[in-house]
């Protein structure tokens, strides 16, 4: 049974050295997503659009939340804005909620035999990131259905793999963290539900005031690399705009930060949970 997982004969370190091990854990685990429910994978696309139904008619219809153009000049419509928005934090949501306790729920395999700590948490990520793809393709399926296509479209794939970097490398830290403190968990689950509300995902940015009582709120917010991903998400797909020099350097920089904290992390800590486990 462990042996359809884990090849033990290749207890090498590094991401490509145990890609298929990798992408074993991620099989695993995309069979087990929805397992035993009636709609099954529908419900990959339910919840989203479900969430994108309540906010829209809440913050469209009472507050009335005009959205910004859409990038070939035509009206925007909130809920289309609102979805390139979500598929982001969709993601990032999904694969910390799924990743931070994949060393405990794979704790028993660890205890076995030796696997590379950050294979359970890189996998559970991966496979997050398949579901979210299909999200994504109906977030482009509508985009072309209202004629709101450009050349920035093309750039959506380097964003993709830099948000999953991003989401892998703080997520791992975050798992083995929560291996020693498993507190983590539950306090991560009450950060994200503030981190939602501070990033400018049912709002645009440009509601919030740019100083409160001395404070550069909105200059603090944007320098949230949540609010940057979603920024630079929404500029490839809704606004078909491609992102300035500052918006690359900024999502780069989150990302390089992310793997150098994974980098210490595994070096540290990452080879004693299994002990603690």
């Amino acid at each position: 049974m462990i042996d359809d997982v884990v090849d033990v004969r290749n207890p090498r370190e590094g991401l490509w050295n145990n890609r298929h091990l990798i992408w074993n854990f991620a099989r695993r685990d995309l069979k087990g997503r929805f397992k035993g429910t009636l709609v099954g994978w529908l419900w990959s696309l339910l919840l989203p659009l479900g969430t994108v139904l309540i906010y829209s008619v809440v913050f469209s219809v009472f507050i009335r939340i005009e959205p910004p153009p859409f990038g070939d000049g035509t009206p925007g419509r909130y809920w289309v804005w609102l979805l390139a928005g979500m598929v982001t934090w969709t993601f990032v949501l999904n694969a910390t909620n799924a990743g931070i306790p994949s060393l405990l729920a794979n704790g028993s395999l660890l205890q076995k035999i030796y696997i590379p700590s950050f294979v359970p948490c890189v996998a559970s990520t991966l496979a997050i990131a398949v579901q979210s793809l299909v999200e994504l393709g109906i977030v482009v399926a509508i985009l072309l259905f209202v004629g709101n296509l450009g050349w920035s479209w093309l750039l959506v794939p380097v964003w993709l793999v830099m948000l999953f970097v991003f989401v892998a490398g703080t997520t791992y830290a975050l798992s083995v963290l929560n291996v020693f403190f498993r507190d983590v968990s539950q306090l991560v689950t009450v950060a994200m539900q503030l981190i939602f509300f501070l990033t400018p995902i049912i709002y645009p940015l440009t509601l919030i005031p740019e100083s409160w009582n001395g404070i550069p709120l909105r200059s603090l917010l944007e320098l949230s690399p949540y609010t940057q991903f979603v920024q630079f998400g929404r500029s490839l797909l809704y606004d078909l705009r491609v992102p300035g020099p500052g918006e690359w350097a900024g999502v780069f920089a989150w990302v390089l930060a992310a793997l150098l904290v994974a980098a210490l992390v595994s070096r540290g800590r990452g080879r004693d949970v299994s002990e603690y486990i």
